[in-house]
């Protein structure tokens, strides 16, 4: 097993290397007059519509957590989200600031981080699935490819993958399969929450009305999420349709979840160029719309900063305890 060090020394080689690579590409002084000339009144409005879809998905979790009988308020749930995504701008991966999320709630509660982990599965689940269909049913309407390849043929084989996910979860005797199989692999941790998981999905489904609902809430965010892009592209006159944001983005959310760059730095930039130099974008303007992209996320984490000082203050919070706690839950 390689030790989460080495991981991480190894995502930052990555990350450095893309980075490299790209610098070399770039003509640098048409990237500074790219990035100089950004209307920042467009980028303040991406902004401003990102932190809406804090509140959004506050929502969803919110819901989501009722249904795994943890009653939580509003404004207690929007702190400890606005502190996972802080947190999301230092650590590996999304998935740290999903921990945070995770022992924040299971402090404030009085639970275990098991259950309140796997809420934070469920709703990454539940915005998997809206990214995926925006992006299958926008390259349907919209056939694009990148190197030949038809994006709409990488979303079926995302789609197909997640389907036996999600039947290996939902039906019954495909769970119970997969939970022999981590019990013969003696990953009885991994089993432990893949059962949570199962039942908290199984009450969902006995409540049509709240999947609908977190359904309808993860669209509304994935939706908020492109067109925050597609102001960040006019801020640098990139005037591409709006169909093709409907197609790539969704595509470069679910690319940079693959854990092989710190935080997908180096990996998103790469992949926004790969796919808007199929349109005629050119490599310093991908860049630099992915560097807003980046900017966008880092100014509505921000304020986790201050949401997390309160909370150190007031309940005397030291960081080793989250390693602890990492530890007892592994």
């Amino acid at each position: 097993m390689i030790s989460p060090g080495i991981k991480t020394f190894l995502k930052f080689l990555v990350t450095l290397s893309l980075l490299a690579v790209l610098v070399y590409q770039m003509d640098l002084q048409e990237f500074f007059q790219v990035l100089g000339t950004a209307s920042w009144l467009l980028v303040a409005l991406a902004t401003l519509l990102h932190f809406v879809t804090v509140f959004v998905s506050v929502s969803r979790w919110q819901l989501i957590l009722q249904h795994f009988d943890i009653l939580t308020l509003f404004r207690p749930l929007t702190r400890i989200t606005l502190i996972g995504y802080f947190f999301n701008l230092f650590l590996p991966s999304a998935i740290g600031g999903d921990f945070f999320r995770a022992y924040y709630l299971a402090r404030q509660e009085g639970i275990g981080m098991t259950t309140t982990l796997t809420t934070t599965i469920v709703d990454r689940l539940a915005g998997l699935v809206a990214l995926l269909l925006i992006g299958l049913v926008a390259a349907v309407v919209n056939p694009l490819h990148v190197e030949g390849y038809p994006l709409v043929g990488i979303f079926l084989l995302l789609g197909i993958a997640f389907l036996v996910g999600i039947i290996a979860l939902f039906h019954s005797g495909m769970h119970r399969l997969l939970v022999r199989l981590l019990e013969w692999l003696r990953l009885q941790n991994v089993e432990a929450r893949t059962e949570l998981v199962y039942s908290g999905l199984q009450r969902l489904r006995r409540s049509p009305g709240t999947l609908v609902g977190i359904t309808l809430l993860s669209f509304g965010i994935q939706f908020l999420a492109v067109i925050m892009m597609w102001l960040a592209a006019r801020a640098i006159e990139i005037r591409a349709p709006f169909l093709v944001f409907l197609v790539f983005i969704p595509l470069i959310n679910l690319s940079v979840a693959v854990p092989i760059s710190i935080n997908g730095v180096g990996l998103r930039e790469g992949i926004y160029f790969l796919l808007f130099s199929q349109i005629g974008v050119s490599m310093e303007s991908a860049v630099t719309l992915s560097l807003l992209n980046f900017l966008v996320v880092a100014l509505t984490a921000l304020p986790g900063g201050i949401v997390y000082s309160l909370y150190k203050r007031d309940e005397d919070f030291e960081p080793h305890l989250i390693a602890d706690a990492q530890l007892e839950e592994q």
